[in-house]
């Protein structure tokens, strides 16, 4: 597989920050009044279940709550799941706890071990929520790519910062990236990825892994202030 730099036309990205925002006000919604009526429904329909009286005849209505109740438990996963997708609430932790979170998850869904490496000194580079949320999601992207498209056993995740520039990388050892990839970058969630990468000034790079496999590269400039990354 030859590197290669996915190329394409520079996003809007004030457009994108808006939408991130909203995406990230939606989610705070949903926790705060979705989240606060199944609870408060959850809690009445356990206090009703308890009033049913323990006598034959009565089995099915039992039976009646109890699935109730599971079907709220399924809407609250539910009701995280979407949350997480509009706005990570561990990302309020910084990138590096969102990321190892991340990989978590992924080991627990797929069976595939990871490597979350980090510099000791990340607190010095600085991040803002766009810029934070967007390298999450690229995560996320290639992750999902290993797994589904790559048939990847492994994967490594490291983030580093050298002096004003921060360094994201996903390598796995799959079977690489087809040589089609290179001039069609909607291919595999690229095109989506790269986008979120120019929006926030970033550059994202598709190189060969060691040993095999393929290594997602992102670098970001970064600048000194507030919101250290974690």
């Amino acid at each position: 597989m030859n590197d290669h730099v996915v190329t394409e036309a520079q996003p809007d990205p004030a457009g994108e920050r808006i939408k991130e925002a909203e995406r990230q006000r939606i989610a705070k919604d949903l926790h705060d009044d979705l989240g606060s009526h199944l609870t408060a429904i959850k809690m009445a329909l356990a206090q009703l279940s308890l009033q049913l009286p323990e006598r034959e005849g009565n089995g099915a209505l039992h039976e009646q709550a109890r699935y109730a109740d599971r079907l709220i438990d399924e809407a609250i996963d539910a009701m995280h799941g979407i949350i997480d997708d509009l706005h990570p609430a561990v990302l309020d932790l910084g990138l590096q706890a969102g990321l190892e979170w991340l990989a978590k998850t992924f080991s627990k869904q797929t069976g595939i071990p990871h490597r979350m490496l980090a510099d000791d000194d990340l607190p010095a580079p600085l991040l803002d929520d766009f810029q934070t949320v967007s390298l999450y999601r690229i995560a996320r992207e290639a992750l999902h790519n290993a797994a589904r498209h790559a048939a990847a056993t492994n994967v490594d995740i490291r983030l580093h910062r050298d002096r004003q520039l921060l360094t994201l990388e996903i390598s796995d050892n799959g079977g690489g990236l087809p040589d089609a990839a290179a001039t069609q970058p909607e291919s595999s969630g690229l095109r989506g990825m790269h986008r979120r990468a120019a929006t926030i000034g970033a550059t994202l790079a598709l190189l060969p892994a060691d040993g095999g496999g393929t290594r997602l590269q992102v670098r970001l400039p970064v600048r000194s202030g507030a919101n250290p990354i974690e």
